[in-house]
């Protein structure tokens, strides 16, 4: 295929939409049949479990995020199965979905004078955003709630870029709702959209009447997803649980950290993908060559995302993951025909070394993978392959400290609403949910659970390990560090 046809090829939306997704599947094949990569992916399934069958979030299941990825993930079990495979394999047809509005809102911001020559910059912008969230497991072959609220702000995005019909503002808006309940750092994204737009808005010298029906069209649809939800917790009786989930525990949340944390933070994740920092603040540098839209909103959206990724204190390395459309869409940028990296970086353009490196990158990335998805051996699968064997109708099991996908393994339910265990276990979580630890494990341990799992260490001095020498004996160890107790 030659230079021409490949430019045509990747030129056609649909077709490009195609290769993203096969990229994606490519990128990510052996990730897919792994019990767990990290363990909120887990949280997510276990509570679309109890949903599915009828349980309320926030009462009977419990966790500190909106109900909007729980939702979601129900949707995704309901309609396609419940087999972990299933949620993989969505989440790598959101990202390429994601990489291609990526794409599109890459090429509607291009200058319009160029139309009918083609440019690589837009799929470049679409393809790094696939590869990006498809190299590390903490940011982005996971499941997390980066990756799908990172779809819905991309589409506002997209439909507020192309300034159509104003019923697209209220789409817009509507999207960035859908977001904003899955997790409410959306609210950052809407706040750099509205700058982006107002600055458009001013440089075109627009009616300030149209900018003012737009917004208000906009923040009618972000409204309509949280105040459906209020409602419907209101109706439950719930509406002091929900404020306090809403407006209270984001605040109890938040922990000091050190101006050389927040440093560390942004720097370690930025050279970890240097390659792509390097290339996004070329692009930033060589804005007089390719328009000034591409620069505002890079540096609006990328401040905005930067300070509510850093916000909490808490540096957890897939809130990196909500950079991801910004980075991607500007480092894009470099390989924009309208200006030219000089002879020192202008071979990584040429086809034979770009799509050179691109091979190498997908080869090595599915390697890798193998190695640490495929070759090791999946604990979680092997204790809940062992607790089938003997559970009997109506026997519970607690995961302790261990992975809680095990009780959708064993088609059991956890005997707490707090299924992820560092809502008990960790002080940070526990205080900020005032939850007693001591007394939830008494409630735990009241249910007589046969079997309780551990991660290595026993709280020593907690009720915790007192209760497991004098109820419970140890029956089988997976490895030095995991154990499975029965209730004598």
């Amino acid at each position: 295929m030659g230079k021409s046809s490949v430019q045509n090829f990747l030129s056609r939306p649909w077709q490009m939409l195609g290769i993203l997704i096969v990229l994606a599947i490519v990128m990510r094949v052996f990730s897919m049949f792994k019990s767990v990569l990290v363990h909120d992916e887990s949280t997510y399934i276990l509570i679309a479990d109890a949903l599915l069958e009828g349980q309320v979030y926030l009462r009977d299941v419990v966790d500190t995020k909106p109900i909007g990825i729980f939702a979601l993930f129900a949707l995704f079990q309901s309609v396609f199965g419940d087999d972990i495979i299933v949620i993989r394999l969505m989440t790598t047809l959101w990202i390429a979905l994601t990489g291609f509005l990526v794409y599109k809102i890459h090429d509607a911001l291009m200058n319009t004078a160029d139309n009918g020559v083609y440019n690589p910059a837009p799929a470049a912008s679409g393809i790094i955003y696939v590869i990006a969230t498809s190299i590390f497991t903490h940011l982005g072959i996971s499941p997390n709630t980066e990756q799908f609220f990172n779809l819905f702000t991309v589409a506002a995005l997209y439909l507020i870029v192309r300034n159509q019909h104003p019923a697209s503002f209220f789409f817009a808006g509507l999207l960035l709702g859908l977001g904003y309940m899955i997790k409410y750092v959306v609210a950052f994204d809407a706040l750099a959209f509205a700058l982006f737009f107002t600055w458009r808005m001013w440089r075109a010298q627009n009616s300030w009447t149209e900018w003012l029906l737009k917004g208000l069209l906009t923040l009618t649809g972000i409204s309509i997803p949280f105040l459906g939800t209020m409602f419907y917790y209101h109706h439950l009786g719930m509406s002091d649980r929900f404020d306090f989930f809403s407006f209270q525990l984001s605040g109890r949340y938040v922990i000091e950290a050190s101006i050389l944390n927040y440093v560390t933070f942004a720097g370690e994740h930025l050279l970890r993908y240097l390659p792509l920092t390097f290339m996004a603040v070329y692009a930033l540098l060589h804005w007089r060559n390719t328009g000034s839209a591409m620069a505002v909103l890079g540096l609006c959206w990328g401040t905005c995302v930067m300070i509510v990724m850093m916000l909490p204190g808490r540096f957890f390395a897939h809130y990196f993951i909500h950079f991801l459309p910004v980075l991607s869409l500007v480092s894009g940028g470099f390989f924009d025909t309208r200006h030219s990296p000089g002879r020192a970086l202008a071979w990584i353009r040429q086809p034979v070394y770009g799509y050179s490196m691109l091979s190498l990158i997908i080869v090595l990335n599915v390697l890798f993978q193998k190695m640490d998805y495929l070759d090791k051996p999946d604990m979680p699968k092997q204790v809940a392959d062992y607790l089938n064997d003997r559970l009997q109708p109506g026997d519970k099991i607690y995961t302790g400290n261990y992975h809680q996908i095990i009780y959708h393994l064993t088609d059991t339910e956890s005997p707490t609403p707090y299924v992820h265990p560092s809502l008990i276990w960790y002080p940070q979580n526990s205080n900020a949910l005032d939850i007693s630890p001591t007394d939830e494990w008494q409630r735990i341990v009241a249910q007589q659970p046969r079997f309780i799992i551990m991660n290595n260490h026993l709280y020593r001095g907690h009720t915790l390990s007192n209760t497991l020498r004098q109820s419970y004996r140890l029956v089988k160890t997976f490895s030095p560090k995991i154990r499975v107790y029965e209730r004598k």
